[in-house]
Order: C-alpha cells, then structure tokens, then sequence
C-alpha cells in the first residue's frame, strides 16, 4: 500500500489505517480480529468527529494535531487551522479497508474492558505486517455502540520514520463545519 493509501484508510477509522485493520480471522484470536474488523466497517458508515495526533520519529515532541469529520458523502479535514471539504463514499472506504485486510497478516488480542470517557470500551491490541510496513496498534471499541473511541498506533513504513498516531473519537453531534 502507497503512503497515499495508508493516509486514506487512516481515516476510515482514522489513522490505524490499514494497518490496525485486521486480516479476516483465521486461528487464535479470531473473535477478537472479527471485534476489530466490526467496528472499523461499522465507522464508515456513521457520523464522526475525529481528533488526530501524529508524531513522528524524525521530530520527536513536535506533535501534528489535526481533525477529521466524515457527514454522509462529505469528509472534511482540518490541518493547520484551516478547513477542506472532500467528497466521501462510504461503501468505497468500507472496500478498501477489506482489501486491506487482505494484504497484511495480523494478530489481534482482547486485553482488558476500561472505562473511555465514561464509557465500557474493551482494548483490543492489534500487530499488522504487510508489504508496506509494521504497526502495533491499540483500539477501544464501545462496549454499547460497537464503535471504536480511541486509538493509538505505532508505524514503521517502509522509508519513513517510525510514528506515533493517536485518535478520539466522537459521535455526538457531529455537524460540518464549512458548506
């Protein structure tokens, strides 16, 4: 997968990218893969807010914040103050995640149920190795709603510096905020 693709897939359930995306479940952890797989195809169909943190390896302690809300067939991202509107297909978004899935081999883990805001959430931890790259990944997923909450992931793509991406998410309210 480009860097391109991973940006893209990042986004669906932001940032994991394709690489906290679990392959289709196979021997151990299979039910906690399928967990994973759920929420993340679950996310592209709804609502969402999301707060993203990016550091990386080469500039460590200069964090990257930025935004990501995906309304209907609208995306829009904020970077550097600034708002951009981007047209947004969820059924695309859903099949290139499974086509991520496809390329990359994973293992999945149910570590502990904790509390994410208030909420019951169950902390999945998540290993991808693929042709592009590694990442060990942790996921919060509602207990009640099924959708992740938080997310933090760790990448070493191939070229790149290793990096550090870090999300909430919120459901609530979500509205856009440019036309």
């Amino acid at each position: 997968m480009t860097r391109t693709g991973f940006v893209a897939i990042l986004f669906l359930v932001a940032l994991p990218a394709a690489v906290l995306v679990p392959a289709p479940p196979a021997a151990a952890g299979e039910a906690d893969c399928k967990a994973v797989i759920d929420a993340v195809i679950k996310q592209a169909v709804v609502p969402v807010h999301q707060k993203v943190t990016i550091e990386s390896a080469q500039a460590p302690g200069r964090k990257i914040e930025s935004e990501v809300i995906r309304i209907g067939d609208g995306l829009y991202m904020q970077m550097r103050g600034q708002w951009m509107k981007r047209p947004y297909d969820a059924a695309k978004a859903a099949a290139d995640a499974q086509e991520a899935m496809r390329k990359s081999a994973h293992t999945c883990s149910l570590v502990r149920r904790e509390s994410v805001d208030g909420q019951a959430a169950d902390l999945y931890r998540v290993h991808t190795e693929g042709p592009e790259g590694v990442s060990d990944g942790e996921l919060w997923i509602s207990a009640a709603s099924g959708l992740p909450l938080r997310q933090r992931t760790e990448m070493s793509a191939q070229g790149l510096p290793r990096s550090t991406h870090e999300v909430v998410f919120d459901y609530a309210n979500v509205k856009a905020p440019i036309q």
